[in-house]
């Protein structure tokens, strides 16, 4: 057996020397042009536009239909046709007729209705087409086809093997003869003609598709594999292979002798042989464990029996392997040193055993068990290198799946070598502590496991950006032992209380919190940057005040089968895009909680718990039907209240106005109100009730911000009151004539106090003065201000009991020019003496005499100034 490496060594290197060689080296006669197109997916024969001077065509496993004279037409010379494994249900009679020197014709496994008629003379069918789906035609000529089909020019012996003999016991299924091969084949279905006797069939090579050769679930077998990748007659299709899926076949093989069957795929990068029954050679080859790939990166053999990797071999290019479910029970010390450009690597669903190296100097007692035993106790503490079954690792593993594999814990030397680490899967596997890790991880899946406790050393990862933990049994949560990057956050199905939310988690964004026993949420600092909250399957009764606030970004909230109650108002936060709040014990849903949640497009509200009284008015008959929002399981919302309802659809709740008495006592007390405040309206409308409440308002105004006491000694002989209109007048004749003739007259213009209301300079004004001058014109009943300046006099007459008013008609008030809410005026002018202005000079004289008269007189008492005007009233012309 010794001699066996060498050999192996020096076949390797004849095949380097070679041109990539393969182990058979028979060459097709040149003299016999073959065209292959098999696995072409072609529709017709004239498709492939093959050459008319073919001697055999291979159409076999395409998708032809109908078989026409045009397909086959010209092609004289046509010896071999192969059309099975085709779809053809019709042979145009005739189609065969030109072809004189047909000898073989393939038509097995097409349709079962095929029928043949009209067939040339020459050809009959073959003794073999009676076998289920064989159907054959052949040229009988009373030699066997073999002979018929035998080039005309002198055959050549096939020339020796260029590699050593001692191949021969490399692998006796290797060195079997292409001839072998098809006689086999024959066997089974398909009859093509018998070439020299070391000559693969060329119509047999698997013909790759924009560089991509499919084999998979072919239920190949290692020789009919053997045939398809030959070396010699599929050289020119082998070289353009890029990717080859061989996966879910029975090749019953070793990977030495598969991958040497890729020797001449120089340009292969990606090779999936997974479910293909494919083993690891029990002999170490790791001498000549070197293959010529350049450009293969990507190798899957999961779903094989493999059992071992002690003396895998493959080339060291490789960049991402697959050895998930394969029956490994350790990945040995030589691994790393085999794989070192290794950077994506599975081997989930595998099961590792841990062993224990008892001490050699020290005698066993009888009742100690044989070495290689541990007690499932012991497990946990096997640290050493010999006992854990993961003894190396290529450092340049960024992705690492190593999901239920049985492992109790990782090495001692993971967190050190593992340096560029970025991904790994450790779920569902025994772990009862959180292993040490390497700082450079990015992703951490350690679901379905055995923890109980996060330890603070986890935060140490400062890359960590998602972290699954769920299913495990963790009963504390420390918020301040959590990376400051992680984003995403998975601590379902544990066994949580308690879930402090502060700014150590600053950056999260999506937080699974389901399965849990959660019974309350404590909120002490806002996350802003938080926008997913996974909290289904807990028992928390109710969520407290404050924690909309606390999560203004949250966007995915799910609080599935909990036992929550009532959500009151600010519970949730109004970023809500989704949010499932079913099976929880939830009777109503209330305007308050749900109406600031305007961005929320999907709800999810199944349940059995729900009220169906006038509480669930607004969500039966507004919020259930908002076009913006999708709610999922309307059909399963359900009454439990009144007992009438239970188990009937909330939707189908008649919570009419009608039905619910308070809404419409409210519908008809606000229509009453609305007539009752239109009819008021009107009324102020029509009897100017809008300005006597707008009066009374700024009177009450000006009287608070007086002084409690009336000035005894007058600040002003008079105030003037008069319209913009009749300001020039009022200005250059009446204010400076009185000021010249030594009066003292509050002006609103020099006299108004900057920064006090104009209502309260008003009424100061007035207080302040002795007599009140009104300047009386059209332009004075249509102004505002005059009227509150009107009104705020008529007011202090009747609380000093004095008449200081004076009214200088300016111009000629029409009766039907004073509006109705100058009544007051309308009394004072009927009532009162007043002075009227007049642009004769001697009429002027008479005006300023009197009016100087009346400024130099005292007030006196309302009730005698009325009487002494009824006597001698008069009137100024």
């Amino acid at each position: 057996m010794r001699v066996l490496p060498g050999c192996l060594h020096l076949y390797f290197i004849s095949f380097l020397f070679s041109g990539a060689h393969g182990f058979l080296t028979w060459r097709i006669p040149t003299a016999f042009p073959v065209y292959n197109y098999s696995y072409s997916n072609l529709s017709s024969v004239s498709e492939a536009q093959a050459p008319k001077t073919a001697r055999a065509l291979n159409f076999s496993h395409n998708a032809i239909e109908k078989l026409t004279k045009r397909d086959l037409e010209g092609f004289e010379a046509l010896e071999v046709l192969d059309l099975s494994y085709n779809r053809i249900r019709d042979v145009e009679p005739g189609a065969l007729q030109s072809l004189l020197s047909l000898v073989s014709v393939n038509l097995s496994f097409n349709d079962e209705k095929l029928l043949l008629s009209g067939l040339p003379p020459h050809l009959e069918l073959s003794p073999t087409g009676n076998a289920s789906g064989s159907l054959q035609l052949s040229k009988y000529s009373g030699k066997s086809p073999e002979a018929a089909l035998e080039p005309s020019v002198p055959t050549r012996e096939p020339p020796p093997s260029r590699h050593p003999p001692v191949l021969e016991n490399l692998n006796p299924r290797l060195r079997q003869s292409a001839g072998d091969l098809l006689r086999k084949g024959e066997t089974n279905t398909t009859v093509f003609p018998v070439f020299p006797t070391a000559t693969p069939r060329p119509s047999l090579c698997g013909t790759p598709i924009n560089g991509t050769l499919d084999l998979s679930h072919s239920n190949l077998s290692k020789d009919e594999l053997m045939l398809k990748l030959d070396e010699d007659a599929c050289q020119a299709q082998l070289a353009s292979v890029l990717e080859l899926d061989i996966s879910h076949n029975d090749l019953k093989m070793d990977l030495v002798s598969l991958f040497v069957l890729f020797l001449p795929m120089e340009n292969v990068r990606s090779i999936d042989a997974s479910s293909s029954n494919l083993t690891i050679n029990i002999l170490d080859v790791e001498a000549i464990c070197k293959f010529p790939f350049h450009q293969l990166f990507f190798v899957n053999i999961s779903h094989n029996p493999i059992n071992s990797l002690d003396t895998l071999c493959l080339p060291p290019t490789i960049k991402e392997i697959d050895l998930s479910f394969t029956n490994i029970s350790q990945i040995p010390r030589n691994f790393a040193a085999k794989l070192l450009n290794l950077e994506n690597m599975y081997v989930q669903g595998n099961h590792f055993i841990y062993t224990a190296s008892p001490d050699s100097g020290n005698a066993l007692p009888a009742c100690v068990p044989p070495p290689g035993t541990v007690h499932i106790e012991a497990i946990s503490l096997v640290r050493t290198q010999f006992g854990t079954p993961i003894e190396s690792l290529p450092n340049k593993v960024k992705h690492l799946g190593m999901s239920n594999c049985s492992i109790v814990e990782l090495p001692e030397w993971f967190a050190d070598t593992m340096e560029e680490l970025l991904f790994l899967d450790l779920s569902h596997n025994r772990i009862s502590a959180l292993p040490n890790f390497s700082p450079s991880l990015q992703h951490l899946d350690i679901s379905s496991g055995d923890i109980r406790v996060i330890p603070p050393s986890l935060k140490s990862l400062s890359n960590l950006t998602t972290f699954n933990i769920q299913n495990n049994k963790i009963a504390e949560m420390h918020a301040e032992y959590f990376p400051s990057a992680l984003k995403s956050c998975d601590i379902s199905k544990n066994r949580l209380k308690v879930l402090s939310l502060t700014k150590a988690l600053g950056n999260l964004e999506h937080l699974n919190i389901s399965g849990n026993l959660i019974a309350r949420l404590e909120t002490t600092d806002p996350l802003p940057a938080l926008s997913s909250l996974d909290s289904s399957h807990n028992l928390i009764p109710e969520l407290p005040d404050g924690l909309g606030d606390s999560l203004p970004a949250l966007k995915y909230l799910n609080l599935l089968g909990n036992k929550i109650s009532f959500l009151q108002r600010g519970s949730l936060p109004a970023s809500l895009v989704e949010l499932d709040i079913g099976d929880n014990a939830i009777t109503t849903i209330v305007e308050d909680t749900f109406a600031p949640l305007t961005s929320l497009r999907v709800l999810t509200v199944q349940g059995r718990h729900f009220f169906c009284t006038c509480d669930s008015y607004w969500f039966v008959n507004v919020y259930m039907h908002q076009p913006q929002l999708q709610i999922r399981g309307r059909g399963d919302v359900r009454c439990s209240f009144p007992p009438d309802r239970r188990g009937s659809l909330v939707e189908s709740s008649r919570l009419t106005l009608l039905r619910c008495s308070l809404g419409l006592q409210l519908g008809i007390t606000a229509g009453t109100a609305a007539l009752a405040a239109l009819l008021l309206t009107a009324l102020c409308w029509h009897f100017h009730g809008l300005w006597y409440i707008r009066m009374g308002w700024y009177w009450c105004m000006a009287k608070r911000r007086q002084y409690e006491k009336r000035p005894e000694n007058k600040l002003y002989d008079a105030f003037i009151s008069y319209s913009e209109h009749d300001a020039a007048w009022t200005k250059e004749n009446l204010l400076e004539r009185l000021e010249n003739d030594r009066f003292k007259v509050c002006y609103h213009e020099r006299d108004f106090k900057p920064g006090h209301p104009v209502l309260g300079n008003i009424f100061y004004c007035i207080e302040n003065s002795q007599k009140v001058l009104f300047v009386l014109s059209p332009s004075f009943v249509n102004s505002c201000w005059c009227q509150y300046e009107l009104y705020f006099a008529e007011h202090r007459v009747l609380n000093e009991n004095l008449d200081s008013l004076i009214m200088i008609v300016l111009e000629d008030l029409p009766p039907h020019s004073v509006p109705q809410k100058f009544s007051k005026l309308r009394k004072l002018l009927r009532r009162k003496t007043y002075l009227k202005w007049s642009p004769e000079e001697h009429k002027q004289k008479l005006f300023w005499h009197q009016l100087r008269a009346v400024l130099r007189t005292t007030n006196e008492p309302l009730v005698r100034a009325e009487n002494g005007a009824a006597q001698e009233m008069y009137e100024l012309e």
